[in-house]
């Protein structure tokens, strides 16, 4: 994979205390200064990035991948150009200018070390096109290059800060983001900020099907089932769903012993949109979701070895059994 190796020596040491992925960071690195103002290498002490297919990339449902990172802001001045650090090296389709993108985010201010703004607490990734001037500067230049899978840190001072996206970026400040490159699939939000042909293809098969409200999932009494139990609560029309297809989906998720929900596309207010058969979600979801058409409700038990699994996951102990109740509104 290609990467920018422009370096120079600089007194930063970062630290990367990962979500579910673990601790990763990159090789230390250092040369003589640059007089460019083009993105230099953190040098972080330890081995090398690990490598993350994007066939590993096991999203939950609402389209983020693993748990928030949580850097180690470190004393001293920060750098005045844009620093980029590769702390875990993707397999996977490259973002250059142009192109739609996914990615899930942390960012905070450098000097306080106070988080202002995080994928994770708005409950979904963001999406927007490469080179098009819909974020700051320093996402333009340090994201360019990063394939599928990749988890980047970036410095970005103050005069690249400027832009309408992320929010909430404190002025005249140097910026801390631990950015992570997803599927464009993993996410309804991929025309949230310039409206497209698919877009609004997908607005108009929604309007085909009926309107309905989040649904209450309820919980059987009993052990859980060993099985995945598929169950329609609705039929639709048209269409099923098939692998290869890309549906548009409602959904709510309750813990099958403790009957509390931990995620709902409905209260984010609008749906998830993925492709099937592509490893994009938990394989629960891939064999539960096919046969489904427009319109329709359908419930899926899912034991852990199809949910996820028994490794600890933000808002799921390990080993547990999962209720889906999900509503179909597109298939394309």
């Amino acid at each position: 994979m290609r990467k920018l190796i422009l370096s120079i020596a600089v007194g930063l040491s970062f630290a990367l205390i990962a979500g579910c992925d673990g601790d990763s960071s990159s090789s230390e690195d250092s040369s003589s200064a640059e007089t460019s103002s083009k993105p230099f290498r953190i040098p972080i002490p330890g081995g090398e990035a690990p490598i993350r297919y994007e066939k590993k990339l096991k999203l939950h449902p609402s389209g983020l991948a693993g748990s928030e990172p949580k850097p180690v802001i470190p004393e001293g001045s920060p750098p005045e150009f844009l620093a980029i650090s590769d702390l875990i090296n993707g397999i996977g389709q490259t973002a250059t200018a142009g192109r739609r993108v996914a990615v899930q985010y942390v960012g905070f201010d450098y000097e306080t070390g106070k988080k202002f703004a995080s994928s994770w607490e708005q409950g979904k990734p963001v999406t927007f096109t490469l080179g098009a001037g819909e974020v700051i500067q320093g996402w333009e230049e340090g994201i360019e290059g990063m394939e599928v899978g990749d988890r980047r840190e970036l410095v970005v001072p103050p005069g690249l800060a400027d832009g309408a996206f992320p929010p909430r970026i404190p002025e005249g400040k140097t910026l801390v983001f631990v950015v992570e490159t997803l599927p464009a699939s993993s996410t309804a939000k991929a025309e949230k900020v310039s409206g497209s042909a698919a877009g609004e293809a997908e607005a108009s098969q929604k309007a085909q099907v009926p309107q309905k409200t989040k649904p209450t999932v309820e919980v059987s009494s009993g052990p859980p089932p060993k099985k995945l139990e598929v169950k329609d609560l609705e039929e639709g029309s048209g269409s099923a769903a098939k692998p290869g297809d890309e549906v548009s989906v409602q959904y709510v998720g309750v813990n099958y012993r403790t009957g509390k929900q931990f995620d709902a596309s409905w209260d984010r207010g609008e749906p998830f949109t993925f492709k099937l058969g592509e490893g994009l979600v938990i394989e629960g979801w891939e064999q539960g979701i096919p046969g489904m058409k427009p319109g329709g409700r359908r419930e899926l038990i899912i034991p852990p070895e199809l949910g996820y699994g028994y490794s600890r996951t933000e808002g799921i102990p390990p080993g547990s059994t999962l209720i889906f109740v999900v509503d179909l509104l597109a298939v394309r």
